[in-house]
């Protein structure tokens, strides 16, 4: 246990040692809570449920800069079980122990650092994961085996001797509320994985091949205190300008690398020596502009062009400047357009004529993408395959030419209860009747749905579809009507797809009594077959 001990004690202090530090690097909490053992006695998986019992503890948490804490702990906490409510509950084992123990955990906190972000402090809640190593003391285990005596029983007593502690492995994470820069309440939930099986004394009598956990849940409470000094400038960080950098109180703790009187975080060129009247950068060529801004720092030149020079003064310097020596604009990087359409007069095909850069530079009058010396309609938009004509236009089919359609349709086929509409232009078909309170077929209304089908399948009809619309007399309520006509039209359409119907030709709607199509009761028990198809368009040469 003394060699577990001294090595936490070890990585805590060079890891103290070593991080980053932080706005009150320390922290010292207390946590209240329960704790709970998942053994041999006990089958819930949810180990924080199990006899919950007091715990306490104490940590110290060291920051390791915003998002990481190492936290030094020492816990306490009851480890009660019994077989009561489980599968053993018959056998009455029974067990009070207690866990003494010392621990470091690595804390994950993503969020820590916004509670300090822009430089004020905001209150927030903070979820964190941590994982670490401990050790669980955990003595002497009081285990009432209810009388009973056995081979297993005794072996685990013996055992028990030889078992007072272990390393333990401490997974778990949690959920802080920071009320001011160093204080904090939270709860935190922890499951430890142990490598022993008697802390609850049972073991060769229960399940030997499973070894012992315990959780420990608790709210707790951490405020911080110490001064940092990140820099170790004997400056601390709350008076200190670069709190990460050691320099000189005549800077305010800020570094002069170059000792050119500019302090490197007001030094725009911190390693090179310059003059203060260009933030600590040096002027080569002395234009005025700053070495490390100049794109022509041995060449004088103009501040507006970045130091560099411009021979033809068109405002382009010559090192970006495509025509050096004849002014033109910055747009086209400093060449000429002669016809003003923005495209260089090198690069024009057409330049004494405005064009699109897409056309090389030449007009396109009717926006059709050809250019009009190679339009034969240039006040016409067209294609490339007429040479910018247009393509002939579709028209949609008239009503005199869709009925002569349909009837050549229908010529020749044996339909009774499909006909042509010669004054809308549609396919009609009869309507299927049904006795009060039926939803079933019967043989008439069987012959129109064959015939139905037997119209889909004609080459001419492969854009109809046909809707089968439900509808119902007002002799119930609205509810029942409305199911009453769904289930007419779902038997409609159900024999149709059975007798070889596409079902992506069919749909159906039921409307209850709130549409009725007749003047008597008869002709509001009807299933109504409505055809149609998209507009038929029709290609003009």
């Amino acid at each position: 246990m003394l060699k577990h001990l001294l090595l936490v004690v070890a990585m805590f202090t060079c890891i103290s040692l070593y991080s980053q530090k932080t706005q009150f690097p320390w922290e010292f909490g207390l946590q209240l809570g329960t704790s709970s053992l998942g053994g041999d006695m006990v089958e819930n998986d949810i180990i924080f449920l199990n006899d919950p019992s007091f715990s306490a503890g104490i940590m110290v948490r060291r920051r390791l800069g915003g998002m990481f804490a190492l936290r030094a702990h020492l816990m306490y906490g009851g480890l009660n079980s019994d077989d009561a409510g489980g599968e053993n509950a018959d056998r009455g084992f029974s067990s009070e122990a207690s866990v003494v123990e010392p621990g470091l955990v690595l804390e994950f906190e993503p969020f820590a650092a916004k509670r300090f972000e822009g430089g004020t402090f905001k209150k927030i809640l903070s979820p964190y994961i941590g994982v670490g190593a401990a050790y669980g003391i955990w003595g002497d285990v009081t285990t009432d085996y209810n009388g009973m005596s056995n081979a297993a029983i005794t072996s685990d007593i013996a055992a028990q001797a030889d078992d007072n502690g272990g390393v333990v492995f401490p997974i778990g994470g949690g959920l802080k509320y920071y009320l001011s820069p160093k204080s904090s309440l939270g709860f935190d939930i922890a499951y430890r994985m142990t490598g022993a099986d008697l802390i609850d004394g049972v073991s060769e009598s229960g399940n030997p091949s499973k070894d012992d956990a315990y959780t420990v849940f608790g709210l707790t409470f951490a405020t911080g205190f110490g001064k940092p000094d990140t820099d170790k400038d004997g400056i601390y960080d709350e008076e200190d300008a670069c709190p990460t950098e050691a320099g000189p109180l005549s800077t305010m703790g800020c570094p002069d690398t170059d000792n050119d009187g500019v302090a490197d975080k007001d030094d725009d060129c911190p390693e090179v020596a310059g003059l203060a009247n260009l933030r600590g950068c040096p002027d080569g060529d002395g234009d005025g502009v700053p070495d490390k801004d100049d794109d022509c720092p041995t060449e004088a030149g103009v501040a507006a062009l970045a130091g560099c020079p411009d021979a033809d003064g068109d405002g382009v310097a010559d090192k970006d400047d495509k025509c050096p020596n004849e002014a033109g604009i910055a747009a086209l990087m400093g060449c000429p357009d002669g016809d003003g359409d923005g495209i260089a007069d090198g690069d024009d095909d057409c330049p004494a004529e405005p064009g699109t850069a897409a056309n090389g530079g030449c007009p396109d009058r009717d926006g059709d993408g050809i250019i009009d010396k190679e339009d034969e309609c240039p006040d016409v938009a067209g294609v490339a395959s007429r040479n910018g004509c247009p393509e002939p236009k579709d028209r949609a089919e008239t009503l005199p030419e869709r009925v002569t359609r349909y009837s050549e349709l229908l010529d020749g086929q044996d339909f009774n209860h499909i006909h042509v509409d010669s004054v809308t232009g549609t396919i009609t078909i009869d309507r299927i009747y049904f006795p009060t309170d039926v939803s079933s077929l019967n043989r008439p209304d069987r012959l129109i749905i064959e015939e139905i089908d037997r119209f889909l399948a004609l080459p001419g009809a492969s854009e109809f579809s046909i809707r089968f619309e439900g509808h119902a007399d007002r002799r119930a309520s609205d509810e029942y009507n409305q199911a009453l006509s769904e289930r007419r039209a779902n038997s409609a359409e159900t024999y149709s797809i059975d007798k070889g119907a596409a079902a992506s030709k069919l749909s159906q709607i039921g409307f209850g009594e709130k549409q009725p199509v007749g003047a008597t009761l008869r002709e509001n028990r009807v299933v109504i077959p409505v055809a149609s198809e998209p507009t038929r368009m029709i290609k003009v040469n």
